[in-house]
């Protein structure tokens, strides 16, 4: 695995962290995980112990009750007082909320009944039949008490009052607690939150420091791939010094260790000829025939070739190219000990790569005659070409719109206010095309601000229809001009959204300017807006020139832009794409396309209503 691959290793499945932001992020969510479990179990055993409560004191009162309703109706059913026994019973009922309460006879008969309409005897009789004193009963079923107390009525006979109730409590009676515990919980989140956006960005550079650690460990990475970029605090420049300094010693030792090893008689599978075969950089030696008498490991790889292949032959014959043997015999040559690089670009469809090959001579008396270093810059000229592409773009883009400005501005100058339309129109051109550098300038700027890991966003209520009016005015000129019609179809009423306005429109403006101008004239855009899953989708429809399969797959690049010869007459900076991608996702949303070589392009957003930050 290479050094770049292990830095730029996802560490979650779902979401990119900053560098440096794993270990702080684990322990983040390690403490939200145990916050949330500790709040829930907190919920789980309030309730619990609650309603234990609340049913153990129902089942208390219902129990009280019953034991002096038994003794008073006793008694009142001996003074044959039956209407106030029954009153008593309706009484009882509906103050404790019994679901049951009556009186039997020990012949079965109901005198008294909490519903008056089950009584089945009026009277009290005077003696009826049945004898036997029935122990007093308590019977529990899921959430129900039922009780039976015996009744003795002196001279008459024996009777039972039956009582039952709901002691089972209703969600709604812990809903206080509930609220309590939860409003605890969020304004722990909230805590805790906080905490880690102090910690992250007091230790995110420890982070930083530790991968890079984690990256030299697992292979001897290029010095360049363990420089902390993007931060300034006092422990990232530290590191970095370190960094340097460290490289610059080993090229020391390194450049000492080959001095020696050239003076010194060879030792076969000496530590030195291992150091050296291990170097990332490819070294080889010559004779002053040039024939090649010792190349390393890496050296070989670069060339292609093993190195019992390699040792003995010429080099030119060897490195395949005629300015390289040129260079070499200038080298060998040249008294003055003048250092030569040469580059070799072998790129072709993405494959190969840019060599540089520095050759020097050596002292006399040295068994060999020059020294020739390998070194793989594909990425520096890969960096190297995209700045340059990137500023003569960002010309183009700033040309355009200057030189319409300065005609303008003469134009209205020169006319001295004789023809108002034409200093009306000329004032328009003017407002449009300074919109137009502003958000070039802001495209730069926000593409710095994300590459340094320092983008904010400012959070407030955005309305969508809004932003698609003021779109509609300020492209109406551009697409009048190339005769193209836009219709923006957006439903009555649009919900707002919680996000950066500026942002926000600076990465529909991007999309809507690219649909315009990859529209040939008298072609046709289409922009449909709808609400879907608490979402709102963002449909930018065109019939334009289209794009191929194969720039599909690199459109959200940055700096990239289609080998389509079309799109090179077309000025752009190749950043609206990538940066438009990048505020969707730090919105929360995403955006994709689907296109067809000469039949147009469907780009859709998506933007959660109440967007968080990726």
């Amino acid at each position: 695995m290479k050094p770049a691959d292990i830095m730029n290793k996802p560490w979650w499945p779902s979401s990119k962290l900053l560098r440096g932001e794993s270990v702080i992020a684990t322990i983040g969510l390690a403490l939200a995980a145990i916050l949330l479990a500790v709040m829930g179990g907190t919920a789980y055993w309030t309730l619990k112990v609650h309603r234990s409560t609340l049913e153990d004191n129902r089942t208390e009162q219902i129990e009280s009750v019953g034991s002096v309703l038994a003794e008073t109706i006793a008694s009142l059913m001996s003074a044959n007082e039956l209407s106030v026994a029954r009153k008593l019973l309706a009484d009882s009922a509906r103050s404790f909320d019994l679901e049951r309460c009556r009186v039997l006879l020990a012949d079965g008969q109901v005198v008294a009944n909490a519903d008056a309409s089950r009584v089945t005897t009026s009277v009290l009789p005077d003696s009826w039949e049945g004898s036997e004193v029935a122990e007093s009963q308590v019977q529990t079923d899921d959430g129900f008490l039922s009780l039976s107390y015996p009744l003795v009525i002196s001279g008459r006979g024996n009777a039972r009052l039956e009582i039952a109730a709901s002691i089972k409590s209703e969600l709604s009676h812990f809903a206080d607690a509930q609220a309590g515990v939860g409003i605890i919980g969020a304004v722990a989140l909230i805590a805790l939150l906080f905490v880690y956006r102090h910690m992250r960005s007091r230790f995110g550079t420890l982070g930083m420091i530790r991968e890079a650690l984690l990256t030299y460990m697992a292979e001897d990475a290029d010095p360049s791939t363990l420089v902390i970029k993007g931060t300034k605090r006092a422990e990232a420049e530290a590191w970095n010094a370190f960094v340097q300094e460290n490289a610059r010693l080993k090229k020391q030792v390194l450049s000492r260790h080959i001095e020696e090893f050239i003076q010194s008689p060879a030792k076969e599978d000496s530590k030195l000829d291992i150091a050296v075969d291990e170097m990332w950089h490819g070294l080889i030696l010559v004779d002053n025939q040039c024939k090649i008498t010792y190349v390393n490991g890496a050296a070989a790889a670069y060339l292609s070739k093993p190195i019992k292949e390699i040792l003995g032959y010429s080099f030119a014959e060897i490195a395949g190219d005629p300015k390289l043997g040129q260079a070499l015999n200038e080298v060998i040559s040249t008294s003055g000990g003048n250092r030569v690089a040469v580059e070799l670009d072998t790129r072709d469809d993405g494959a190969g790569a840019v060599l540089r090959f520095t050759m020097r001579p050596l002292r006399r008396g040295d068994k060999g005659a020059a020294v020739i270093i390998i070194e793989d810059v594909t990425q520096q000229r890969v960096a190297d070409e995209s700045r340059s592409a990137f500023v003569t773009q960002v010309t183009h883009e700033l040309r355009a719109p200057l030189t319409n400005i300065r005609l303008c501005a003469e134009t209205v100058i020169d006319d001295n206010e004789s023809d108002p339309q034409t200093r009306e129109q000329c004032l328009n051109v003017i407002n449009q095309e300074a919109m137009r550098l502003e958000r070039v300038v802001n495209d730069m700027l926000s593409v710095a601000e994300i590459e340094a890991g320092s983008i904010e966003l400012k959070r407030d209520e955005v309305k969508i229809e809004a932003l698609f009016e003021e779109m509609k005015i300020d492209y109406a000129a551009q697409a009048d001009a190339k005769n193209t019609s836009m219709e923006f179809n957006l439903p009555p009423k649009l919900p707002s959204l919680q996000g950066d306005r500026e942002k926000l429109a600076l990465a529909l403006h991007n999309l809507l300017s690219n649909a315009i101008k990859y529209t040939t004239d008298g072609g046709a855009i289409t922009i449909n807006v709808d609400v879907e899953d608490n979402k709102i989708v963002m449909d930018f429809i065109d019939n334009g020139i289209g794009i191929s399969d194969e720039d599909l797959k690199r459109i959200f690049e940055r700096f990239s832009r289609a080998k389509d010869p079309r799109v090179a007459k077309i000025t752009g900076s190749g950043l609206g794409l990538s940066l438009a991608r990048e505020i969707i996702r730090l919105h929360g949303g995403d955006i994709k396309v689907q296109s067809q070589l000469d039949k147009g392009s469907t780009f859709s957003v998506s933007l959660p209503v109440q967007s968080k930050a990726a």
